[in-house]
């Protein structure tokens, strides 16, 4: 049986998670703009009280982790059950995790980033599709440009994004014949939270500067401005900055390149810096 909903005309249902700060909070602020009904999730709960005081009536704040996967059943639950169902889910919450290389870095710390960020997005769209089923709507999750390029010293976060493309290409063939959209965002760096911590930490903010455009953040309402574009399109692939296309199709001759990036005397003293490095920069 599919779920009453009493959204306004055109609204949908959108449920965030990181929903506290960032590209999540942005994002809620733009789609209640548009007239959509947002779930906030993010284990902030200070944080994410505020944006539900913030954004009103069309928004509720629910405390849950990505890492728990019984507090998000809970928590999409509670959202279907405020606003008569959901339409959309957006797994946005991810870490940086340290700058280190895969020798230097915490085993706990790489798992960690792996389990926010590749095991988040599988326990929230898991949770999600029976909700999300009802409605025929529309998954997005949030990778990077780092699924495409290559990171040294980030070793635990680019894994984890080249996992969340690849499962949401698989899960896209898989709910093909459901009515399901599903898309993938790749995005550069944003001015963010996040980013702004990676940038206080010395080799982290040397592999920005490495990176050269591509590493320079660009205002977080473009990320966000994309994702609701996404929604409102169920657009398959959803990027910021303008560049990310173009990287996305040259990705296989950029592969050529990495024996050539690994000699530059840069990239050498990036990774004998970080050799050294351990904690967490959030």
């Amino acid at each position: 049986m599919t779920m009453k909903s009493n959204r306004g005309p055109g609204g949908q249902v959108v449920v965030i998670t990181g929903a506290g700060n960032g590209i999540g909070a942005e994002t809620a602020r733009r789609l209640v703009a548009h007239g959509h009904h947002v779930g906030l999730l993010d284990r902030d709960e200070k944080a994410v009280r505020a944006m539900e005081s913030e954004l009103g009536a069309r928004s509720i704040a629910i405390v849950a982790d990505v890492t728990d996967a019984a507090s998000l059943t809970s928590a999409l639950a509670a959202v279907a059950d405020h606003f008569g169902g959901i339409d959309v889910i957006v797994a946005n919450a991810g870490i940086s995790g340290p700058g280190a290389t895969v020798e230097s870095i915490d085993p706990q710390e790489f798992e960690r980033v792996v389990d926010i960020n590749l095991l988040g997005v599988w326990r929230t769209v898991r949770a999600a599709l029976p909700f999300v089923r009802e409605r025929r709507g529309y998954v997005l999750a949030v990778a990077s440009i780092a699924a495409v390029i290559p990171c040294p010293t980030m070793p635990a976060y680019a894994a984890s994004k080249a996992g969340v493309e690849q499962f949401t290409r698989a899960l896209r063939m898989e709910l093909a014949d459901t009515g399901i959209a599903v898309g993938t965002a790749y995005f550069g760096a944003i001015d963010t939270p996040m980013v702004a911590r990676m940038r206080n930490e010395p080799g982290l903010n040397r592999l920005l500067d490495r990176l050269g455009f591509a590493g320079r953040p660009v205002p977080v309402g473009r990320a966000a401005q994309a994702i609701v574009r996404g929604i409102e399109h169920r657009h398959r692939i959803v990027y910021a900055p303008s560049y990310v296309p173009a990287l996305l199709a040259l990705r296989s001759v950029l592969a050529w390149t990495d024996p050539l990036l690994a000699r530059l005397p840069a990239i050498r003293e990036l990774v004998r810096e970080a050799a050294a490095v351990t904690g967490d920069p959030r």
